[in-house]
């Protein structure tokens, strides 16, 4: 069955408690992030996607696999689109 993003996040932030845990139960000070959360927000300006578009574009524009993807639209989320289906 399929996993949506939310319940991959859940399950992956719980790997990752249980995986910073000491034997005696405490957990390493890396482990920031809470299984509790949900939702992950990371913002984005518009200057530093189209930056990184570019480069995918530059440096990826070429590869076989990827050219009837590319080139991405900087102004668009074709970017996301693609990460989001696991193709980048």
């Amino acid at each position: 069955s399929d996993v949506s993003f939310e319940e991959f996040l859940k399950i992956y932030l719980n790997l990752q408690g249980k995986a910073g845990e000491k034997p005696g139960g405490h957990k390493n000070s890396w482990s920031f992030l809470k299984a509790s959360t949900t939702t992950l927000l990371h913002t984005i300006n518009q200057s530093e996607k189209a930056s990184f578009v570019q480069h995918i574009n530059r440096y990826l524009g070429d590869d076989p696999f990827l050219k009837h993807f590319l080139p991405l639209d900087p102004d668009s989320n074709d970017l996301y689109e693609l990460v989001k289906d696991g193709v980048l």
